[in-house]
């Protein structure tokens, strides 16, 4: 299930007045819908993390071109027990610069190499052990700024499902092109059968995000503080 376009440009300009990132704040309403979908259903939220499993791009800027895949992976606590939306966008903005300037990545794509070498048995047991470390899986893509074509005729969307191994149930993709981002949600039906309502919510927290956005400060007041 896939949410409605949401223009970059929009969120770039809530970024500089909330001081995060587009992917914090996607991250930050994603977190809320998963919140709001668990209240829905009579579940205990507060105080509640869920982990998702993280990849991040350890490749330069200079080899983006190169074939291959160059990445480690990192384990996000969301904070779902946080109901107030900018303390929570606060709390994964935190955790999510931690985590960057952590060794865990560098440390996860050495091992997964490893893994990657080493008998069939021993990469199901790993697969197994990752899956039994998160809740979901969470990543981010940037796709191309401007519109492509295909036999003279305009792509209008770009769409990818993040890979689900083990018993992870949750799947969260960002991907974003020619201007707009878009938040796609595959899910177990046996665990979560209704995928678009975490979609809606996830809608209505970043509607939330933006009406809270701090306002400008003057001179003065930038002066002062």
């Amino acid at each position: 299930m896939w949410s409605h376009p949401i223009p970059l440009e929009a969120l770039k300009r809530n970024d500089v007045g909330l001081q995060a990132t587009v992917n914090d704040l996607v991250l930050t309403a994603v977190t809320g819908g998963l919140r709001r979908y668990l209240e829905r259903r009579g579940e205990a939220v507060e105080g509640l993390d869920l982990r998702a499993v993280v990849p991040v791009n350890l490749r330069p800027i200079e080899q983006m071109a190169d074939l291959g895949n160059r990445f480690g992976v990192v384990f996000l606590s969301l904070p779902v027990g946080i109901a107030d939306p900018l303390a929570r966008l606060a709390e994964i903005r935190l955790r999510m610069r931690s985590l960057r300037r952590s060794a865990e990545p560098l440390a996860s794509f050495g091992l997964l190499k490893l893994i990657g070498w080493a008998p069939y048995l021993v990469q199901r047991a790993a697969v197994r052990l990752f899956a039994t470390k998160a809740t979901a899986v969470m990543t981010n893509v940037p796709g191309p700024i401007r519109t492509l074509y295909l036999g003279g005729k305009p792509l209008r969307g770009i769409v990818f499902w993040v890979p689900q191994a083990g018993r992870v149930s949750l799947g969260v993709s960002i991907c974003s092109y020619a201007g707009q981002v878009r938040v796609g949600i595959a899910t177990d039906a046996g665990q979560v059968p209704d995928p678009s309502e975490i979609v809606e919510y996830f809608h209505d927290e970043l509607g939330q995000l933006r009406r809270r956005e701090p306002s400008p400060q003057t001179p003065d007041e930038r002066k002062n503080a």
